[in-house]
């Protein structure tokens, strides 16, 4: 017997399609059926294999930028001109010079991940003379 679906299936289906995470509270109000009724829908349609997943959409450029540390040990002997190149690179934010055989750190601000490989590969890996060592995004700021 083939599976059928009808219109109140529907309509939880479009609400489940626009929000995944829509509750089924409400999903229940916008479609003006109990929370039982919508629970036990969404239920059968996942039995029935009428909803194989939930799942989400994501915008990796969004308008918060992605921070991450660079740590590069440099050539000293050219170190006032890998400083200047370095500065002129739009990205990096901030450059600490470290202690002993420490090199270089550098805090960098993408707008996205998609641009992390290319500000390395074709802007600071360029430079002749330095050499990076570590890479680590930030994942949250604590203080």
């Amino acid at each position: 017997m083939p599976k059928k679906l009808d219109l109140i299936d529907l309509k939880i289906i479009e609400e489940l399609k626009t929000n995944s995470r829509i509750s089924f509270n409400e999903i229940s109000q916008r479609i003006d059926k109990t929370e039982a009724t919508v629970r036990r829908r969404v239920k059968r349609l996942i039995d029935e294999d009428f909803i194989t997943r939930f799942t989400i959409e994501y915008d990796i450029d969004t308008k918060r930028s992605i921070s991450a540390t660079i740590k590069a040990v440099p050539d000293f002997k050219d170190i006032k001109r890998i400083l200047r190149d370095l500065r002129s690179i739009e990205e990096i934010k901030n450059i600490w010079r470290l202690s002993g055989d420490c090199g270089l750190l550098m805090k960098v601000d993408i707008p996205s991940i998609d641009k992390f490989n290319p500000l390395i590969e074709e802007k600071i890996s360029q430079i002749e003379g330095i050499k990076i060592i570590e890479t680590c995004f930030i994942t949250d700021v604590i203080k």
